[in-house]
């Protein structure tokens, strides 16, 4: 999967489009990617999705508890309203 790197204001774009047809939209954190001490959000509906961010998360998400089954990279979820 080839990843693509949006802003801001395309991922929050990209969020209200998913909204539109899906029950479950959110943005996974995790650490160490593309590298060591960096850190990405990926958009999840279904399933992962390309898009990446590397900025501050769009409006209207909240966040979830890390689950003690998740991969060790991840660091939080945020799951849009």
């Amino acid at each position: 999967m080839l990843d693509q790197l949006v802003d801001r204001a395309t991922a929050e774009g990209l969020q209200i489009d998913a909204r539109r047809d899906r029950l479950l939209v959110g943005w996974v954190v995790a650490r160490d990617q593309p590298g060591p001490g960096q850190f990405i959000a990926r958009l999840v509906t279904e399933a992962l999705t390309v898009y990446v961010l590397r900025a501050q998360l769009p409006p209207g998400v909240k966040r979830s508890d890390r689950q003690m089954a998740d991969p060790p990279d991840l660091v939080e979820i945020w799951f849009a309203q």
